[in-house]
């Protein structure tokens, strides 16, 4: 079983316009290595969930069969971990780095340490669409309704998507949400929902479905808004990008939708070596098409519905495609503009 492995991996490789010698050295370089793969969040929630997922199953699928580990650097919406993969981790192509996907628009709101526009993508599994959900019990039940009705909303970091999202309505939409911040990872917003801390979050729909499906089973919450790719299971809930008439307006839910299209994503530093990158996007390519992976992730009912690098990287260079006084407008919206670096 090894050998068909190796031997197929070598044939995608050579797809990929490597030689046999170059895919030789590749071998030869992961023989024996340990390959990270850093979730710049909480392990708890989906992100972490896909990841182990992927650890499991694209070691066969790289040439030398190197040990895959999963680490976590949570902080700061993903930009610690970030921020960690593009300045110091490993470039030799040892050290993948997933992506909290907000932190793509970090630089430009933020002034962050990396230069999203310069990843070198391996792929994603899924895009990954986002809703605004409360609490079965809450006092605003529709979205019409939270824009009468103060909500009290969980965020993580101040850049996260969990407070950029409900900022944006109450600035675009006229919610009335009471927004706290602080919470460590999804986990312990999904406890603080359920112990009526708080009244309700953004979510991905990635992690209602892998992680909280009962409560999607037993209508525990229920969704406010959705945004970025249609989500199929929700037609009758509102779109942000069909909420918002003002064309600046619709530029900046553009802009914020560049994280969903991006989703659950995987990319290594920019000066990783071409035959290695190669090597691994090969790799990422046959896992998610691998049925053992697809078993899994389907019985922990996590959607797989990849994305090519190329495709990843004309995302984000349409998505960071943006006017200085676009930066300036959004800035103000999120409260950026006079907040310290």
């Amino acid at each position: 079983m090894l050998t068909r492995i190796r031997s197929s991996a070598v044939a995608i490789i050579a797809v990929c316009g490597l030689s046999a010698p170059a895919a030789g050295e590749v071998a030869a370089f992961y023989k024996d290595k340990t390959v990270t793969i850093m979730v710049p969040s909480g392990l708890g929630a989906s992100l972490g969930l896909y990841a182990r997922l992927l650890s499991q199953h694209i070691r066969n699928h790289i040439p030398g069969n190197p040990t895959v580990i999963v680490t976590a650097r949570p902080g700061g919406g993903g930009v610690n971990g970030t921020t960690y993969a593009y300045n110091a981790a490993p470039r030799d192509g040892t050290f993948i780095a997933g992506i909290l996907p907000p932190s793509v628009l970090a630089p430009a709101l933020r002034g962050a340490k990396f230069d999203a526009a310069k990843f070198q993508w391996l792929g994603s599994i899924t895009p990954n669409p986002g809703t605004v959900s409360v609490w079965h019990t809450a006092p605003a039940q529709t979205l019409d309704a939270a824009k009468l009705q103060p909500l009290v909303i969980g965020a993580t970091a101040f850049g996260s998507e969990t407070y950029l999202t409900p900022t944006l309505m109450n600035a675009l939409l006229g919610t009335k949400f009471k927004i706290v911040k602080g919470y460590k990872a999804g986990a312990a917003l999904n406890k603080a929902m359920e112990q009526g801390e708080i009244q309700g979050r953004m979510s991905y729909w990635s992690g209602w479905r892998s992680v909280k499906p009962h409560w999607l089973r037993d209508k525990k919450i229920v969704h406010l808004l959705q945004y970025g790719p249609a989500i199929a299971d929700l037609p009758n809930v509102p779109r942000l990008s069909d909420q918002v008439k003002e064309e600046g307006a619709k530029q900046i839910v553009r802009f914020l939708e560049v994280s969903n299209n991006i989703g659950l994503a995987y990319w290594v530093h920019p000066k990783v070596p071409q035959e290695r990158l190669a090597a691994l996007r090969a790799a990422f390519a046959a896992t998610v098409k691998d049925p053992a992976f697809l078993a899994a992730a389907k019985k922990r009912r996590a959607m797989v519905n990849p994305i090519t690098p190329a495709k990843l990287q004309r995302v984000v260079a349409e998505g960071l495609n943006v006017t200085p006084a676009l930066i300036v407008r959004m800035k103000t919206v999120f409260g950026f503009a006079n907040k310290k670096k």
